[in-house]
């Protein structure tokens, strides 16, 4: 078995016998190649490079998650366009699951209420919330009250207008694009334009 390592500019090939086996980033790896090339059987080879993926995406999860949270379908997605193996990147997250560094609910739950402080709207939160975690998008939807709604709609409204007048539809347009925008329910937004002309 001949195994041949072929460098591009961030990642590199990996050929048996001359066809490509496997892509690896090249600064992650650099310390595993020559021990890469001295392996004589295709197995021992699996082996090691599912060895070094799991040490590499455990040091890079480990790394990202002291900076800040993230969801399982973010560090997966990070994870893949390092090639790191499948695999490797299920055990590590499972790992840090069981160990609770990584709860996609609780992060969730972050993640609307600083959607909320930034005064986005539920159609909005859940929107950013599925392309992290499709399956966490409901929870968006149903930790916003109808009031909460009218709140920020209304805050929105005194600071957008300020000496403007709200009696004007050109005003009023402007606002109603700019609360749908935000993510705000269409009736509630009406409603809200309505009640403070």
């Amino acid at each position: 078995m001949k195994i041949e390592i072929i460098d591009n500019k961030r990642f590199a090939d990996i050929l048996i016998d001359g066809e490509k086996w496997k892509k690896v980033h090249r600064r992650l790896y650099k310390n595993h190649l020559k021990e890469i090339l001295r392996i004589s059987e295709k197995k021992h080879l699996s082996d090691l490079c599912l060895r070094v993926d799991i040490k590499l995406a455990r040091m890079l999860v480990y790394k990202w998650l002291a900076l800040r949270g993230f969801m399982k379908a973010e560090l997966t997605k990070k994870l893949n366009s390092y090639k790191i193996d499948p695999r490797a990147i299920a055990e590590v997250l499972s790992e840090c699951e069981k160990l609770g560094y990584l709860d996609d609910k609780r992060e969730g739950r972050l993640f609307i209420e600083r959607g909320k402080r930034r005064g986005l709207g539920p159609q909005m939160i859940t929107m950013k919330l599925w392309q992290k975690a499709p399956e966490l998008k409901e929870m968006a939807r149903g930790s916003f009250t109808d009031d909460e709604q009218r709140e920020q709609i209304a805050q929105w409204i005194k600071k957008k207008i300020r000496s403007a007048d709200l009696s004007e539809l050109k005003v009023k347009q402007r606002l109603y694009r700019f609360l749908i925008g935000k993510g705000f329910d269409n009736s509630l937004v009406r409603e809200q334009l309505l009640v403070d002309e």
